[in-house]
């Protein structure tokens, strides 16, 4: 089955294409500005670069969040038409699973932060001992400050919120919390691919008309 996946829940967006277990092209959108603009030119692009057309897709996965609200809204509404209009299964992931499955077979839980504004997190706990996450805790949105106690250990601490809280977080975690790469703290959209096609396998797809994103919080 051909998938395409859209993720536009961070400031760094992407999309890609995957057939099968195989990702055949990933393409950044690195200015969620741009995601009005660029998010259906680069499926254009990503479809014309792979030799595929939109009558091709089997799939359409999407990012629900939380994130970015202007960035959630552009994605859903996209992915939600397209799905629609070809009449393919619609497959959501949520963002912070997306951020947990970055790192399959790891042997301790992984906590995935992302920035909530207002000195507050979006917060998932995850165990990821094969290849996609299972949930221990969360979503949930708390205020920073009370992050450090939720912690177990030893404990992977990755997502985007860690560079917007990292002063305070580095000064009030132990060492045996360790901290991701900078470069795989951002959510891929080859992940989201691969999580949506375990879901599909599983029938968990979505009504366009019904979906809607994972806020957490009003709109500030």
């Amino acid at each position: 089955m051909l998938i395409l996946a859209l993720d536009t829940a961070t400031e760094k967006g992407s999309l890609a294409l995957m057939a099968g277990d195989r990702v055949l092209m990933e393409y950044s959108l690195e200015s969620p500005n741009a995601y009005l603009t660029c998010l259906m030119p680069g499926v254009a692009a990503i479809l014309k670069n792979t030799g595929k057309e939109l009558a091709d897709l089997g799939a359409v996965a999407v990012s629900t969040g939380p994130g970015n609200f202007t960035g959630l809204r552009i994605g859903l509404a996209t992915a939600k038409t397209l799905a629609w209009s070809l009449k393919c299964p619609l497959a959501p992931v949520p963002t912070l699973e997306v951020l947990a499955a970055q790192f399959p077979f790891h042997p301790h839980p992984i906590g995935v932060v992302m920035d909530a504004r207002r000195g507050e997190v979006f917060w998932g706990l995850f165990r990821c001992p094969e290849d996609w996450p299972q949930v221990l805790e969360g979503p949930l949105r708390l205020p920073v400050r009370e992050l450090p106690a939720r912690l177990p250990r030893p404990l992977l601490l990755t997502g985007p919120g860690l560079e917007v809280y990292r002063e305070l977080l580095t000064a009030l975690l132990p060492p045996e919390i360790a901290w991701a790469p900078p470069d795989r703290r951002w959510p891929r959209a080859s992940t989201l691919a691969r999580l949506a096609r375990r879901r599909l396998e599983q029938g968990l797809t979505a009504n366009p008309a019904q979906l809607a994103p994972t806020y957490l919080r009003p709109a500030l």
